[in-house]
């Protein structure tokens, strides 16, 4: 029998209704689903909901490169991304 996977409540601030009905996010996967399903260790889930259907995703861990090259980006901007974050993005 399938295990349930228990995943944590958050408070989300609520916002003003867009037009756009698409919303994204990523889901880490448990040590238990990654061996059985022989997944990469840091593979993470991206579930998209759009238009009432959710679509999910497997996406392998990020590159050593790929984290070094992120960590550069934020670093270099991170002024700016803290003002988008002030501004609501």
């Amino acid at each position: 029998m399938p295990e349930v996977l228990e995943i944590e409540e958050i408070k989300v601030e609520r916002r003003e209704k867009q037009d756009s009905k698409i919303a994204s996010w990523l889901v880490e996967i448990p040590p238990i689903i990654i061996e059985e399903l022989d997944l990469e260790e840091g593979s993470r889930i991206a579930l998209t909901i759009n238009n009432g259907e959710i679509k999910g995703d497997i996406l392998p861990p990020m590159s050593v490169e790929t984290k070094k090259e992120v960590r550069r980006i934020l670093d270099k901007y991170r002024e700016t991304f803290e003002e988008m974050k002030r501004l609501g993005d």
